[in-house]
């Protein structure tokens, strides 16, 4: 069945004016995300192949440049180019680039390899394979000329390790972000990463081991994406989704019960040993993470917060206490936590109504706010587009609220697309630190990765860019297909957007 993706996204608002406007308009429409100049310079073909010549312009070390560069021809293209390092300072921000693609030569000119590695990501996009043969040898670049560079700094994807997924799923998934050029990558395993210190918690049938989560960071460090490691400190202490009943250390180790409220879905944070069981769980996750700039401590949806009969005697204080450690416990370690903002906001104040806001007077969630050192990256999740009554567009005031106070915030949208594109643009206009999109249980297995990978890296990337014309969702297939060369898929059900065509109970 032929399907459109939404009217997208992979043309959005390129300038400049080739000879040729039909091949202009379908050049930069393989650009994702969409860059902020290009020019087609011409109806040539540079060849892709060994042997091709490639200068490089940066300050960068040579010995890294010729790294990343030899590292990506092989990977990609199965080519060895010839390469020129040209030492030079440049202007051009974190990320950015500019490119120049004649006959002759592909020219990158770029201030870090994370912009090295961008321009290689776009030259991989524009090109094709050589026409007229039956199987091609080589990959025929258009000759163009592009200037790009990022208006968000953190750029970021946030995928569940669910035990459900398929084995080497999630590597696909951050393959693709980094594809993609986001540039952070947030991994939430639910109960799927076995770690030597607390390997309970973990399901015994499904788990990864540190060290395969260790070969995945380094995979994701050579492609320009960090790993930030998440484990949820507060609600969420399950490690399942609420609606399967499952949890993951009480359904295998009951006795474990006295660290979380009666219920099991939040940690009982008044225990001395629940401190002592989730610091050694952050700090071997941590080592695990090879020490990333970022950890993630979720937060969110702590809903029975408070309920024992300790902790209800003043969990206001156990909250700020609670946090206030783990603040201090990753500051320590040269590393920043990164926090859902629900619990952080009152939900009867009258002020978040039509956002999200889990917190209460009851858990003194304003006061616990006020406490935290501005250090704290504050996530706020968004995934409605809150309307005025009066239909206007929304004011965001909880994003807007947590920058007031003094934090640096992400946005965090879902699948909602007006949703998407106004918190981006929002991000962009009020200097955000930037862009983390969840996907939740829709990261793979479903059609939604156009929305959830490609349109949301457009916005990341340049918020401003309005979406012109509508593009067919063959070319993210395109780009799916091309990360599944990468990893050597082989079986049929790592293939595609889809594990399956049709559901399995359909075809039964």
């Amino acid at each position: 069945m032929k399907r459109l993706i939404l009217p997208l996204l992979l043309a959005a608002c390129v300038h400049g004016d080739g000879p040729a406007p039909g091949w202009q308009r379908l050049v930069q429409s393989r650009i994702v995300p969409s860059p902020q100049s290009i020019k087609v310079t011409g109806d040539g073909f540079y060849a892709l192949r060994t042997g091709c010549a490639v200068e490089v312009v940066t300050p960068v070390a040579e010995a890294e440049v010729r790294a990343l560069v030899n590292r990506d021809f092989a990977r990609c293209w199965k080519a060895e180019p010839s390469l020129t390092i040209k030492e030079a300072a440049s202007t051009i921000i974190a990320d950015g680039y500019r490119l120049k693609v004649t006959r002759d030569l592909c020219r990158i000119e770029a201030s870090d390899l994370g912009g090295i590695g961008n321009a290689l990501k776009t030259v991989r996009q524009i090109g094709e394979s050589e026409r007229g043969v039956l199987k091609s040898l080589q990959v025929n670049v258009p000759c163009v000329e592009v200037e790009d560079f990022p208006v968000l700094p953190f750029r970021g994807m946030h995928f569940c390790l669910l035990p459900e997924y398929p084995a080497g799923r999630l590597e696909r998934d951050i393959r693709l972000a980094a594809y993609y050029k986001f540039n952070y990558a947030v991994i939430e395993s639910w109960g799927v990463l076995r770690l030597d210190r607390h390997p309970e918690y973990s399901w015994d049938e499904y788990h990864i081991t540190a060290d395969e989560m260790r070969r995945l960071v380094k995979v994701g460090k050579e492609l320009g994406i960090t790993l930030i490691p998440q484990i949820n400190l507060l609600g969420h202490a399950s490690a399942s989704r609420h609606g399967s009943g499952k949890h993951v250390l009480l359904d295998q180790h009951p006795e474990y019960a006295s660290l979380f409220e009666p219920d099991g879905w939040t940690w009982c944070i008044s225990n001395p040993a629940t401190r002592k069981y989730l610091e050694e769980m952050v700090e071997e996750t941590y080592e695990v993470f090879d020490k990333p700039p970022f950890f993630h401590v979720g937060c969110d949806e702590a809903y029975s917060l408070g309920k024992c009969q300790v902790c209800r005697r003043d969990i206001g204080a156990y909250f700020s206490e609670h946090l206030l450690h783990f603040q201090k416990f990753l500051s320590e370690r040269g590393c920043r936590m990164m926090m859902w903002h629900d619990m952080l906001l009152d939900g009867s104040d009258p002020r978040w109504k039509g956002y999200t806001a889990c917190g209460s007077k009851a858990v003194k969630s304003t006061e616990v706010m006020k406490s935290l050192p501005k250090d704290v990256l504050v996530c706020v999740w968004e995934y409605g587009y809150p309307q005025g009554e009066d239909g206007s567009a929304p004011k965001w005031d909880s994003t807007i609220y947590f920058k007031d106070e003094g934090f640096d915030v992400l946005v965090c949208p879902w699948l909602n697309v007006p949703g998407i594109k106004a918190q981006a643009k929002l991000a962009g206009k009020e200097k955000f630190f930037g862009l983390l999109e969840t996907t939740w249980h829709l990261s793979s297995l479903t059609s939604r990765m156009e929305v959830l990978f490609a349109l949301t890296s457009c916005y990341a990337w340049y918020p401003e860019h309005p979406l012109m014309g509508v593009e067919s969702s063959a070319m993210v297939n395109l780009h799916i297909r091309q990360v599944n060369q990468d990893l050597g898929a082989k079986s049929y059900h790592q293939f595609g957007s889809a594990a399956y065509q049709i559901p399995l109970h359909q075809s039964q």
